[in-house]
């Protein structure tokens, strides 16, 4: 419950969120509703998780492979064409926008998916290959194809991403702006 509470605050920026409220969220808000159901996933048997996966895919665009662990606080404003792979990590309070894909690089020596830690903005379309690290609070531009590791706090953007100087930020992006966070 602990979760889904974090999730709505994550959506809402609200401590509280009340049970009409939250209904009220779900069937208005896609991303709300595509991170329901990846929470029912994570504690679905295999069987009915590939069901749910399919069904997130169908009512909201998002893509949650079964494997994939997601911490608590996820923000989706628009999670059509979002992707995120069987062996993915996500740490806590990350904001992920539409066509996000956290993948595994073919061709290396073995599946390996992307780490990311606490507080990450991943911007739209912007794709994260390999067993790449991506440190808390850092922040992945629209567009950059990450193959490298960025450390937290930094910036990266571009095809293929380069690394900016670190910026001083909360962990926690609940704000409009990467970078600014609502105070809770």
């Amino acid at each position: 419950m602990r979760v889904w509470q974090a999730d709505l605050r994550a959506a809402t920026g609200r401590d509280r969120v009340g049970p009409v409220r939250a209904v009220w969220l779900l069937l208005t808000r896609p991303g709300v509703l595509a991170v329901a159901l990846l929470r029912l996933q994570q504690r679905a048997p295999l069987p009915l998780a590939h069901l749910l996966r399919s069904l997130c895919h169908l009512l909201t665009g998002a893509d949650f492979v079964p494997g994939a662990r997601v911490g608590p606080g996820l923000r989706l404003e628009h999670p059509s064409g979002l992707v995120v792979g069987a062996g993915a990590v996500v740490g806590a309070d990350a904001f992920l926008c539409q066509r996000v894909t956290l993948g595994e690089r073919l061709g290396g020596r073995g599946p390996a998916y992307p780490v990311l830690g606490d507080g990450v903005f991943v911007g739209a379309n912007a794709t994260l290959l390999g067993g790449v690290r991506v440190g808390s609070g850092a922040r992945i531009g629209a567009g950059a194809v990450v193959l490298t590791d960025v450390p937290a706090g930094a910036t990266a953007v571009g095809n293929p991403a380069r690394v900016l100087r670190p910026h001083a930020t909360s962990t926690a992006l609940y704000g409009s702006t990467p970078g600014t966070a609502r105070s809770r």
